[in-house]
């Protein structure tokens, strides 16, 4: 099972299934399936990989921006460069899709 890593500041939007994106750098692809949204200082949320893909900052839509969370592309931008501030807008992102699994 996959374990993908999330600053605690997504929490509630993976939790309450706003944010069903992510976009990486330089990580290890996850497997498709069932996976673990991981948080250092949150309980983990279980989620369902459902896609992995590569593109270009410059080339995301705004479908896919807005899967991440974000309102526009500004936005998203601005977030990843807190995360990987060498990133240039033609570099090579890999987006993961995801949905979260509700346990009650």
């Amino acid at each position: 099972m996959s374990q993908i890593h999330f600053h605690s500041d997504f929490y509630e939007a993976i939790k309450n299934g706003n944010k069903i994106q992510t976009a990486r750098v330089d990580e290890p692809a996850p497997q498709l399936g069932k996976g673990e949204a991981i948080f250092d200082d949150k309980p983990s949320i279980e989620i369902q990989i459902t896609k992995v893909i590569h593109k270009r900052f410059e080339e995301l839509t705004i479908e896919e921006i807005k899967k991440d969370g974000f309102d526009s592309k500004e936005e998203l931008w601005s977030v990843l460069l807190g995360f990987y501030p060498d990133l240039k807008q033609t570099d090579h992102l890999m987006l993961i899709e995801f949905s979260t699994i509700k346990t009650d």
